[in-house]
């Protein structure tokens, strides 16, 4: 990791438990000057967490296995998806990009699911995804259709355990507050909530932004990518990760994050002809994604993609290709 990687390494969680804490502490819930500075800022802290999460399940930090592992589980714990349970889906996701193998990107992905459906579902998913999340990724450990092993989904069951028992302790240890009487609930204190419940909402329109409405199985043309060129975008991809860097890191995952934004540029002035769903800012890559939104949410098939499939697993009766078209997985990104 570069030293400038480090800030956006260690602003996240610190400054968003750090910043939790100063406003609960320091400030009325009622305060609306106070609100409406920490909302949106502490939103976007949880948000990063997110981020952070994703490159503990990449490994891409300087860790170490063990402590990437152990970090993982933890937030993990507070956010319902269990480590490994991330780790399985995000890797599928890299391998079968927008294919109706790709779990993270169910229902969009899943040519099973019904339009009507999927039209529903979606708007659940952004206004929802604190709920939508865990629900969606928690299918490749429940599902009777999953691709994971028994050894594998034991070891998510344990996490989902232990998860479990983390937030009974936690609910359990505020009840008894409560009915000691030290604390006085107060219907306002809920509004401390917010940050978390927007920060899942943001990451699932995040997750739409970047895939929902593309065809292509390919790491660089399925996804949209943002390379920004104003002081905002730039920050704000910045302390993410850079994930908004998507088509890059879908085919180079171990990549580093500075380098994410240079080896797009080589890969459009190596292939100038070649048009990519390259954008300059969030909210052009946001309205190019809701142009999909109501009239047809999905990616891959469930978008008319027309690549042949054939040679995944389960996918032999798939749609055959055009014009000789076939898309190899051994250019796909992979997790390691």
């Amino acid at each position: 990791m570069s030293l400038l990687s480090i800030p956006r390494f260690f602003a996240f969680p610190v400054f968003a438990f750090l910043g939790q804490w100063y406003w609960m502490h320091h400030y009325s819930p009622t305060s609306i000057i106070a609100g409406v500075f920490w909302i949106p800022v502490l939103t976007y802290c949880w948000f990063c967490v997110g981020g952070l999460s994703h490159e503990l399940i990449h490994q891409n930090l300087p860790l170490g296995p063990r402590a990437s592992r152990l970090i993982g589980q933890l937030i993990g714990a507070v956010i319902l998806i269990p480590y490994s349970v991330y780790r399985e889906i995000h890797m599928r996701h890299h391998a079968y990009l927008n294919t109706p193998l790709d779990w993270e990107l169910w229902p969009y992905s899943d040519p099973k699911t019904s339009l009507g459906f999927r039209r529903v579902f979606i708007w659940f998913d952004m206004m929802f995804g604190n709920l939508s999340t865990p629900l969606i990724w928690g299918r490749v450990c429940f599902s009777s259709a999953t691709p994971v092993d028994q050894k594998t989904r034991r070891t998510m069951r344990r996490e989902y355990l232990f998860a479990a028992f983390a937030w009974s302790s936690a609910l359990g240890f505020v009840f008894w507050k409560l009915i000691s009487g030290a604390w006085t609930f107060r219907p306002e204190v809920l509004i401390y909530l917010l940050p978390f419940i927007l920060a899942a909402n943001c990451n699932a329109v995040r997750k739409i932004m970047e895939h929902v409405g593309l065809q292509s199985c390919d790491p660089l043309q399925g996804t949209r990518t943002i390379v920004g060129k104003s002081v905002v975008t730039r920050l704000l991809s910045y302390f993410d990760f850079d994930l908004a860097v998507h088509g890059p890191h879908h085919r180079y995952p171990k990549l580093q994050h500075s380098m994410l934004k240079t080896r797009m540029g080589e890969i459009q002035n190596t292939h100038p002809d070649t048009t990519y769903p390259v954008f300059q800012s969030f909210t052009s890559a946001l309205f190019d994604a809701f142009r999909t939104v109501i009239v047809n949410p999905g990616v891959g098939v469930n978008m008319g993609c027309t690549e042949d499939l054939s040679h995944l697993p389960g996918m032999k009766d798939s749609v055959p290709p055009e014009n000789g078209q076939h898309i190899s997985f051994a250019q796909k990104g992979m997790m390691n």
